[in-house]
């Protein structure tokens, strides 16, 4: 009786990898299409220094989040347990909502500019920042969940390292940021409207969230709750 092959972790970080980069690199590519101007002078004007910054800073986002969060849960012990389907599936309707509004916000960048007064450089420059902030937080967010959740006993414990020590959502946090930075990068009424659908995602999410964390690591969990706040220290 031939015995099954086991398939080889390389392969399979390779295929995640290769996922990765393919859905990155086809994001990309749509959203220079969008911002390219074909009949301007310059086709490449509105793609500026600000926006360059921002696509490397969400490229680096999108990459991250398929290696190490999406990778780590598909390999962990609980996958629905990592993406919290089983307590909140309705988060897919948000993240869909989510995706429009960003390529809403691109198309007014680009070709709509229905509220050119929110085109104003310093606040681009500051969106910059926040984005560039929002991504270095998610890598490093989703290193720390990947490993918490590659065994049983670890996935059994409260997180309480990385930028779990200050806030209980750092992750959520991150993408808040990166989606600030969106919105003040391309000055867009879509991209704030944008912003406002991920706010109310991440407060429903919590919402549901820590009930289920409290029933599901009891006491420590509370203990944990008490002393850290949930996505800005010292504040919420």
């Amino acid at each position: 009786m031939t015995r099954p092959v086991e398939e080889s972790p390389h392969a399979w970080r390779a295929l995640i990898w290769a996922l990765a980069v393919g859905h990155v690199v086809v994001g990309t590519g749509i959203l220079l299409a969008i911002l390219r101007q074909p009949d301007a002078a310059d086709p490449w004007s509105r793609v500026d220094g600000y926006v360059i910054v921002f696509l490397v800073a969400g490229g680096i986002a999108g990459i991250d989040q398929a290696v190490f969060f999406l990778g780590g849960a598909l390999r962990s012990t609980g996958f629905t347990e990592e993406m919290g389907l089983g307590y909140d599936p309705g988060v897919l309707v948000f993240v869909l909502v989510a995706e429009v509004g960003k390529l809403a916000t691109a198309l007014d960048y680009a070709r709509w500019r229905l509220t050119p007064g929110l085109d104003v450089p310093a606040l681009r420059g500051v969106g910059v920042v926040i984005a560039v902030l929002g991504a270095t937080a998610l890598v490093w967010t989703d290193r720390r969940l990947a490993d918490h959740f590659s065994t049983a006993a670890s996935a059994a414990k409260v997180m309480t390292d990385g930028p779990y020590r200050w806030i209980r959502h750092p992750r959520y946090a991150s993408v808040l940021l990166l989606m600030l930075g969106m919105a003040l990068v391309f000055g867009s009424l879509f991209g704030w409207l944008s912003l406002a659908v991920v706010v109310m995602a991440v407060l429903r999410r919590i919402a549901r969230e820590e009930p289920h964390l409290r029933e599901t690591l009891g006491a420590e969990y509370d203990a944990y709750a008490s002393r850290t706040a949930r996505l800005v220290p010292g504040v919420f």
